[in-house]
């Protein structure tokens, strides 16, 4: 839904600024690798990824019960990604990404760099993607991430009252992520900015589904640019019995199988695997985003500044999407 035309036209003209040549040609080989995968029914990969995901921080200060972080199940050696492997890593792909996602796992405010990665992604011609709980959004936090040239800001903000946000969103305010929004919609106002997008995000759940109607209004008054709606992964019995919505439109889970995501892939292509990768905040390269504890590092403890994105382990690991006795329990809780 988007409240702000202006601004979402100027999100999208800053995004095709990031393309050149090289990155517009790697593009069109990512369509013609996927393409030619799902005929030949075997990954072939003649593109590096356009999308590249570092994970800030991997620490968080909300204890929300159906998140990886949040039930303490990540296992990091560093918790904070350091700006010098943020500046490894970007330059590592920057002839052919032009997409940048900084937050993965945890909350990225909580890392004091934030706003020295951010202008990283942008003196590297990178578009750049935040995505936070909003506990952080004071007046200078705003101020420093808008003039470090951020793009685009998820803010999550599960309910339009502190009752059915509370539900989820353990340990966290309603009123504080609230103020943080609008104080975000205040500073670009003053500071006569369109960065970045400010999009609140809405995990739909039991709780909270019958404000959907209310959500669009509550949500625009706040300032914000959009407002997305967006399904719940659930990891447990408890959390099916507590946060599942009896709508199906976002229950991923009410086809046959309520264990995996009826939107999972189950065989074949991914697209999340021919186009992005992903670096915890200790520098492993993981498959995928939905690998959050993880459990399938490439290439082990190996953090060299080498591409690992066309490497024998990553390839394997394509390779078990089209046998359904070896699809990895990540693709099968995945919405893509």
């Amino acid at each position: 839904m988007i409240f702000h035309l202006g601004s979402y036209i100027s999100n999208q003209l800053r995004l095709l600024a990031k393309l050149n040549t090289a990155r517009m040609l790697n593009y069109l080989k990512i369509q013609a690798s996927l393409g030619i995968s799902g005929i030949l029914s075997r990954p072939v990969v003649w593109s590096q990824p356009f999308s590249v995901h570092l994970e800030t921080a991997s620490v968080c200060n909300l204890k929300c019960p159906e998140c990886i972080t949040g039930m303490k199940l990540t296992n990091r050696s560093s918790k904070l990604m350091d700006v010098e492997l943020v500046k490894e890593k970007l330059k590592l792909h920057q002839k052919h990404a032009f997409y940048c996602n900084l937050y993965f796992q945890g909350e990225p405010f909580l890392n004091l760099q934030l706003a020295e990665i951010i202008k990283l992604t942008k003196d590297m011609n990178y578009y750049s993607v935040v995505s936070t709980n909003g506990h952080f959004l004071n007046e200078k936090k705003c101020i420093s991430i808008i003039e470090s040239g951020l793009d685009k800001l998820i803010v999550s903000l599960d309910g339009i009252d502190s009752e059915s946000y509370s539900k989820y969103r353990s340990g966290g305010f309603f009123s504080k992520v609230t103020q943080g929004i609008s104080q975000m919609a205040k500073t670009k106002k003053e500071l006569n900015k369109r960065n970045p997008l400010l999009v609140v995000q809405m995990l739909v759940n039991k709780t909270n589904e019958h404000q959907l109607d209310k959500a669009r209004r509550f949500v625009k008054d706040l300032g914000a640019d959009m407002l997305e709606l967006k399904s719940m992964q659930i990891y447990t019995d408890e959390g099916r019995k507590q946060f599942l919505p009896s709508g199906k439109k976002f229950n991923r889970y009410s086809g046959k199988n309520r264990n995996y995501s009826s939107h999972s892939h189950n065989k074949g292509v991914c697209n999340r695997l021919w186009s992005h990768v992903v670096y915890t905040s200790d520098g492993l390269m993981v498959p995928c985003c939905y690998d959050k504890k993880p459990e399938y590092i490439i290439n082990g403890e190996n953090r060299v500044n080498s591409n690992l994105w066309r490497s024998e382990q990553m390839q394997d690991f394509r390779s078990k999407l089209f046998k359904n006795e070896e699809v990895p329990e990540i693709c099968r809780n995945c919405e893509s």
